[in-house]
């Protein structure tokens, strides 16, 4: 019996050793799997329906990685639904990675209309009024009242004269500029206090 297993073992290592030459070919057992027909997208399929090589998503599919926006059909910030008014933000108490990540895009999106401290007089308004409506100011009692929710929303949407800045902004990256936004209106309110 124990010869019988010492010759098993011994073909089964024989067999482990010839098969790692590669002077010859390995053998495959389903070649069909490792040299699929790759098709171009403009090439024609005689598989498919419509004869195109490429595939038209079914109805309904979401692409991986994208969460579509559940308020888009709100019209403004008012009327979100919930006590947040729409998404709770979540980060609950933001770090100073998170206030830097959320600086430097308010720094490149919002400066040009809001300014730099919130105030709505950034360069794009400058000393003659550009605009016929001047942008509102960031730190004011009005937004300083909005929840998250309603920030997120006027920035993932826009409002009036301001375009949404969903393409440009990452949804994670609108939190941290969110949090950015009520440190401004922090320092304004110490600020009107010392003073």
């Amino acid at each position: 019996m124990k010869q019988n297993i010492f010759r098993v073992l011994a073909l089964a290592g024989l067999l482990v050793l010839v098969n790692c030459d590669y002077k010859t070919p390995v053998y495959e057992y389903f070649p069909s799997m490792y040299d699929s027909p790759a098709r171009e997208s403009q090439e024609d399929d005689s598989f498919a329906t419509n004869g195109s090589a490429s595939r038209i998503p079914p109805k309904g599919a979401i692409p991986v990685g994208y969460f579509p926006y559940p308020y888009a059909a709100e019209a403004t910030p008012d009327t979100l639904p919930g006590a947040d008014k729409g998404l709770k933000n979540p980060i609950a108490k933001a770090n100073l990675g998170d206030l830097m990540i959320g600086e430097k895009r308010y720094q490149t999106y919002c400066t040009p209309c809001h300014g730099v401290r919130g105030l709505g007089n950034g360069t794009v308004v400058g000393p003659a009024p550009r605009f016929q409506q001047s942008p509102p100011s960031v730190v004011s009692d009005k937004i300083r009242g909005w929840s998250d929710g309603q920030v997120y929303h006027i920035i993932t949407m826009g409002r009036g004269l301001m375009g949404s800045y969903a393409y440009q902004i990452e949804p994670e990256d609108r939190w941290k500029l969110i949090a950015y936004i009520r440190k401004l209106q922090e320092y304004e309110v110490q600020n009107k206090k010392a003073n």
